[in-house]
């Protein structure tokens, strides 16, 4: 019987849905008891689907001294485990290794190098294994790290059934037009507002009667209201909430407008939805190059289009249009095999191994 601890960061939706991909995996193995522990948006989204968590508060988004004492009074008040496994929460580590003396394995979306910042890899040299889940066409040539280092690509998983299910489940008319737009656990951002206001101005911009904008966001109340303006005109928009089956809605759309800097969009493209990525070039400016590279490989590869919302809802419009003429386009299958991608089966593997490895 073996203990895993998995700690996920709360930075938006993202981590906590790679790592239940991650976790479900684990738990279908015998022998294999997997604890979660959370913060922040990953404590709403492992509620949403009825999964049990133990919350933390992180200070800092996770990072300095604060957050380092904050970790490490949560994991001093449970057992310790055979592994630990530690998407982001950074100070996970350390206590691992020096006061469980057990081994850890960290997933990430980047390294510091990604960052302008080599020396800071140095951190993870005490892992048993590092993770960044990110395609291996981002690799830079040397990192800071001796640990271990890996690019199993982005987790990704098959959106359940098809088009018409999705539809009649959502009762939206199969010849009916609809886009989705969907910023995740984080759209109270001054960018996912930009965001949300470019792409309803496009939407807005050629309405065809019965053209529906579905929003998987509450509507702003208050000085929000201005996103998007009045729902008038021949193509509407209908604010659908927050979602604990985003999958559905996206396999029921015609176009899906998810922001560029998510995970969302690999799950997209790979599910080979039309997808338009949606770049803020002043928040783009916060994240490792990385992300933004793999949007343009994708993009290159023709799996989906991006759109500039400092551009305005002009540009914006006019990916939509190509996101959706390109929907049927026969070689966007083949163009999946160029990258890698990760699957929850995949890194659950990996994580055994490490396990099996220390036993």
């Amino acid at each position: 019987m073996a203990e895993i601890l998995f700690l996920t960061r709360g930075h938006g939706f993202g981590h906590a849905a790679r790592d239940l991909r991650v976790i479900q995996e684990l738990r279908r193995r015998p022998g294999n008891t997997v604890r979660i522990m959370a913060n922040g948006s990953a404590i709403t989204y492992y509620e949403m689907r009825g999964v049990p968590c133990t919350p933390i508060e992180l200070p800092g988004e996770g990072f300095g001294e604060a957050a380092a004492k904050a970790v490490w009074r949560a994991l001093a008040a449970v057992p310790r485990p055979d592994l630990v496994v530690s998407d982001e929460v950074m100070w996970a580590l350390p206590f691992a290794r020096r006061v469980w003396k057990r081994p850890c394995v960290m997933l990430l979306c980047a390294l510091w190098a990604e960052y302008g910042m080599p020396e800071g890899d140095r951190f993870f040299d005490a892992a048993d294994e590092v993770m960044v889940l990110d395609f291996p066409q981002n690799r830079r040539e040397t990192y800071g790290t001796t640990a271990p280092l890996s690019f199993p690509g982005p987790v990704v998983q098959p959106f359940p059934g098809e088009r018409g299910a999705a539809r009649a489940a959502l009762g939206i008319p199969e010849r009916d037009e609809v886009a989705v737009l969907s910023l995740g656990g984080m759209n109270t951002r001054p960018e996912s507002r930009r965001m949300a206001a470019a792409a309803i101005g496009a939407w807005r911009r050629h309405p065809r009667r019965g053209a529906r904008l579905l929003v998987l966001a509450d509507r702003p109340t208050g000085a929000g209201l201005a996103v998007g303006g009045a729902d008038t005109g021949g193509a509407e928009v209908v604010w659908a909430g927050v979602t604990s089956e985003p999958e559905m809605y996206f396999r029921a759309a015609d176009v899906v407008l998810n922001d560029a800097m998510g995970s969302t969009v690999c799950d997209l493209a790979w599910n080979q939805v039309p997808t338009v990525a949606l770049l803020d070039e002043e928040s783009a400016r916060g994240f490792p190059k990385t992300f933004l590279g793999r949007v343009r490989h994708l993009e290159a590869s023709g799996l989906i289009e991006t759109a500039s919302v400092d551009e305005g809802p002009a540009a914006v419009r006019q990916a939509i249009e190509r996101a959706m003429d390109g929907a049927a386009r026969p070689d966007r299958a083949a163009a999946l095999n160029a990258f890698g991608w990760g699957t929850g089966e995949g890194i659950a593997q990996r994580i055994c191994d490490v396990l099996g490895a220390r036993a």
